[in-house]
């Protein structure tokens, strides 16, 4: 952690977790997750991406420019919006932007072959021909966010180029997913408020509740060690060393959590947050580092009724990105 880095731009909390059923939303390896919690900030990040145009110019073959397209003379333009464009053709900072806005306005010239006689009408630009074509770059379909920067340089071949960053808050939310240190990965299930959720005779609400048949069958003791070094260290206001091949010992942790007044494996009274009764086993209750991962629902949800096709089969297009078809289950209608 000190040598990547990790403790001035870490990617996860401090989260405190219960280790129970609850409900039932976190079979599986689902986990449930506290709603107050992220309303507060927990696991809240910052999604970035950056858009690239280039500006290409080659005498008779190429001739591109960032511009606002013209209806009466570029073709292609597409039904989106470019009223959030500037005057030279490029969107501002701090603009909120939304699927399909166009963030970089460029044209390019339409090739024409000189010797052709037919072609030679559309170099006049007075009878309303079109003579540029529409090459703008567009935000994707399936996000929004704020412009975070704008750049303009050139690159090695002498061509400008444009670079636009944009910034999208990510809240978590159900589908998201959470992985401990140990390889114990689970989507959010099912998020309650605070009021909902269980609590020990401290008060403490767990922040994600994480189900007891992910433990055995996967044989992850570290998870289990790292929660009881985790709440000893806590207790004592100390940072805990949980460095492989370290001479940690369990009987050690446990030793100094019972001296501190706690039962000595981690273990603690529950109570049930909708009817506030008390849990009739004992829960395994403490910190553990948690670590959001880059698998969020926002970048995978998808569904079409109707979309673009293929030219040749007239089947829809393949893939989330191009909005291709959404293919379940079979169809059994009669031919």
């Amino acid at each position: 952690m000190e040598f990547l880095k990790f403790k001035d731009l870490p990617a996860g909390i401090n989260a405190i977790v219960a280790i129970m059923c609850y409900t039932g939303y976190n079979q599986e390896d689902s986990v449930i997750m506290n709603q107050s919690s992220i309303d507060r900030g927990l696991f809240r990040s910052a999604f970035f991406r950056t858009y690239i145009s280039e500006q290409r110019y080659e005498a008779k073959t190429r001739d591109e420019r960032f511009e606002i397209p013209d209806r009466r003379r570029v073709a292609k333009i597409r039904n989106s919006n470019y009223g959030k464009l500037d005057i030279e053709g490029i969107i501002s900072p701090g603009i909120k932007v939304r699927g399909g806005d166009i963030i970089i306005g460029k044209t390019g010239a339409i090739k024409m072959e000189e010797e052709d006689d037919d072609n030679n009408y559309m170099l006049n630009n007075d009878n309303g021909f079109k003579t540029r074509t529409d090459l703008s770059e567009a935000i994707r379909p399936s996000e929004e966010g704020i412009i975070e920067s704008v750049m303009l340089t050139t690159n090695r071949a002498g061509y400008t180029i444009c670079k636009v960053k944009c910034r999208s808050v990510r809240i978590p939310q159900i589908g998201d997913k959470f992985a401990s240190r140990h390889g114990q990965k689970g989507t959010i299930g099912m998020t309650y408020h605070q009021e909902d959720m269980p609590f020990n005779i401290e008060g403490i609400t767990p922040d994600i509740i994480v189900n007891p048949h992910a433990i055995p069958s996967r044989m992850t003791i570290g998870h289990l060690i790292e929660c009881l070094s985790s709440k000893s260290a806590a207790l004592r206001g100390l940072e805990g060393d949980s460095t492989p091949f370290s001479d940690v010992q369990v009987d050690k942790i446990s030793e100094d959590l019972h001296k501190l007044g706690y039962q000595k494996y981690g273990n603690e009274v529950i109570f049930n947050g909708f009817t506030g009764r008390k849990v009739d086993m004992l829960i395994f209750f403490g910190p553990t580092y948690y670590q959001r991962l880059k698998h969020m629902v926002d970048d995978k949800i998808f569904s079409r009724a109707r979309g673009p096709v293929q030219i040749l089969t007239r089947q829809p297009t393949e893939g989330r990105a191009r909005s291709g078809g959404l293919r379940f289950g079979e169809w059994k209608g009669i031919v």
